[in-house]
């Protein structure tokens, strides 16, 4: 049975909030969050629920946006 965006979106919100959770100073782009938070946990979405996860935890306050030197995003928990 295939999932619905929404669904797919909530697993992978977890699964970012699961890994922050363990690992508080994580801090990686949508791919690397994609590939190695999110895959070893055996949440395989596509990278547009990634993206809209992401989005929706930082207008949540539950993480943060920062821009790397070289213009990449990387995704955190918030830092004080």
């Amino acid at each position: 049975m295939c999932e619905d965006p929404g669904t797919r979106r909530r697993r992978a919100e977890s699964a970012i909030l699961a890994h922050l959770a363990r690992h508080p100073l994580a801090a990686d782009t949508e791919q690397g969050i994609a590939q190695w938070w999110l895959g070893p946990m055996g949440v395989d979405v596509p990278l547009v629920d990634v993206r809209q996860a992401l989005e929706a935890l930082q207008r949540d306050g539950r993480i943060e946006r920062a821009t790397l030197p070289d213009g990449r995003a990387i995704f955190r928990a918030p830092r004080p």
